[in-house]
């Protein structure tokens, strides 16, 4: 039986030494969303939503930053791939894939880093430990059974469905649409890129889930 472990990292303990620099241009830049998509531990490559545009000199300046990419250019969201190279940090830390233990979500609020887990018990148990160990310190928010995806919505992250529920309440979804993105923003006290961003990434999953079923 899987697992899944959500653990918060509090902002003012996130202070790991090989990471301290970029964890402070993050917060300059205001990150609203922080993803995986290649993980081994805190480096591979993650995809960022922030509010301000990074101070790109600074970061490129970082010698664990291996690369970096403004993905969205053309639009008034600001996004960054960013490849990180951390080995004094990255060796004290076991790979996740090994493991079998996933990143479901990163979840970027005002009290720190909140992350899903996903493995066996022992698993889970050994991660959060070794993360301790290299001086990242998690608190444990919750540790339930994990059953796996087995409705459409459940292709969604908890913050993408209640994006998406409130603007299809709201009649975003009518044709034609009586609100738009700004609404549902005021309606949920949320920036209105982050809505944008929730809502496309919320479509495309639903898109993909429906079209690996056909």
């Amino acid at each position: 039986m899987k697992r899944e472990a959500v653990v918060r990292i509090p902002t003012a303990e996130f202070s790991h030494p090989s990471l301290e620099e970029f964890v402070s241009l993050c917060r300059e830049a205001g990150v609203k969303e922080w993803r995986p998509t290649v993980c081994t531990g805190p480096g591979g490559i993650v995809a960022m939503q922030v509010e301000r545009p990074f101070d790109e000199e600074q970061l490129s300046a970082l010698e664990y930053v291996a690369w970096w990419e403004r993905t969205n250019q053309a639009t008034s969201d600001i996004g960054y791939l960013i490849k990180l190279d951390i080995p004094d940090l990255t060796n004290e830390l076991p790979p996740l894939h090994e493991l079998n233990v996933s990143n479901e979500e990163i979840t970027v609020n005002s009290h720190g880093l909140d992350i899903s887990f996903v493995g066996t018990q022992e698993a889970l148990s050994y991660v959060v430990g070794q993360y301790i160990d290299a001086g990242i310190p998690m608190d444990l928010r919750a540790m339930t059974d994990y059953h796996g995806p087995t409705g459409v919505l459940d292709s969604l992250t908890h913050r993408q469905r209640e994006v998406v529920h409130t603007a299809h309440k709201m009649g975003y979804y009518e044709i034609p649409r009586r609100v738009s993105t700004v609404d549902v923003a005021a309606e949920l006290d949320l920036d209105q890129s982050t809505v944008s961003e929730h809502l496309q990434r919320a479509e495309r999953n639903l898109l993909r889930r429906a079209l690996d079923a056909d």
